[in-house]
């Protein structure tokens, strides 16, 4: 059978968390080690600024693409993100992608509360027209463009990539997006469902999912210390029982269990709900994440062969984020598909 790593692609996500000089050698050896995506975070005040990050991304690799992991329509006008998009694009020799979601907790700390499905359409449709050199006049409750345009060169598609986790925003993406990163945990029950929400969408628009490129999110630490890997990656998983628990009930998740970790929970960021991640089982972390050693990230990654997606969009949990993903790259090459 084939090695998988010749048909999937590997991905990552990163918070701007590290220094400039600590994330410029991680983009260094992302590249090394057989990332060929790079999704940068817009964690607003929780991380340094995404654009900046990006560009020392574009500028320390080569084959990498980057791009933001993702961003929403609510601290820039669109038509910014659209222009600071292609501006990464030109500096990295067309290896731009621009991830879009509706916003989690670091837009919350700033008032704003997550994109209704109207404006994620209108994001998207407007950056498409943008990029493809139109002049637009525009006007919503939310942003006006007057005879708007891009006044320099610049390609005219860069492609973009949805984050989802809800049945309606997948539909969504599956109408409109190039790419969709699905963040509904590791199980293939969960991602079956998940695509059953995409190709309806998909449908709607008149496409079919070989058309759009799915990503499939897969959070957590690598560690040969089994108990730190859990432990690591439990708030993650807590995440999924707050924000999205339609997945706890999709995997029979005690819902006691559930409602104790919703109470318990607090912070802008996932990271920072220690207290309900206590709570959180192992099944929990091995549904929703890739957390624990090597081996038990590659079993979760093996159980999802027989699905059809583009890749695995990693992102590492924890204090040894570098450690995790040259871990999980490891992973990824030594195993096999479905023959």
């Amino acid at each position: 059978m084939p090695d998988i790593s010749n048909e999937l692609k590997l991905g990552i996500t990163l918070q701007g968390v590290e220094p400039p000089d600590v994330f410029q050698q991680q983009v260094r050896d992302l590249e090394s080690v057989g990332y060929s995506h790079l999704w940068v975070t817009d964690s607003s005040l929780h991380a340094r600024y995404v654009y900046s990050y990006l560009t020392l991304a574009a500028l320390n690799s080569e084959r990498l693409m980057v791009g933001t992991g993702v961003t929403h329509p609510f601290t820039r006008h669109p038509a910014i993100t659209v222009n600071a998009i292609a501006t990464i694009d030109e500096i990295s020799g067309g290896r731009a992608m621009l991830g879009i979601g509706a916003g989690d907790r670091p837009t919350g700390e700033l008032g704003f509360s997550p994109a209704r499905l109207k404006m994620m359409r209108e994001m998207v449709t407007l950056a498409r027209r943008l990029m493809a050199g139109e002049k637009i006049n525009y006007a919503n409750s939310a942003f006006k463009l007057v005879d708007a345009k891009i006044h320099y060169k610049h390609r005219d598609h860069v492609p973009i990539y949805m984050a989802c986790s809800g049945p309606r925003m997948l539909a969504l993406a599956g109408e409109l997006a190039d790419g969709i990163i699905v963040q509904v945990g590791v199980s293939p029950e969960a991602i079956k469902y998940a695509i059953q929400c995409i190709a309806e969408g998909a449908e709607r628009g008149g496409r079919s999912l070989d058309e759009i490129e799915l990503w499939i999110m897969a959070c957590g630490a690598i560690s040969e210390d089994r108990e730190q890997a859990r432990n690591s990656s439990r708030t993650m998983a807590a995440w999924f029982a707050q924000t999205v628990p339609l997945y706890c009930e999709l995997a029979n998740i005690d819902p006691k269990i559930v409602k104790g970790i919703q109470t318990a929970y607090s912070g802008g960021e996932f990271h920072l709900a220690k207290d309900a991640a206590r709570l959180v089982p192992d099944e929990m972390v091995e549904l929703f994440t890739v957390g624990g050693t090597p081996d038990e990230a590659r079993d979760r990654i093996t159980r999802l062969a027989d699905l059809d997606f583009t890749g695995i969009n990693f992102m590492p949990i924890g204090p040894e984020r570098t450690q995790s993903f040259k871990l999980f790259a490891d992973c990824i090459r030594g195993l096999q598909t479905r023959g």
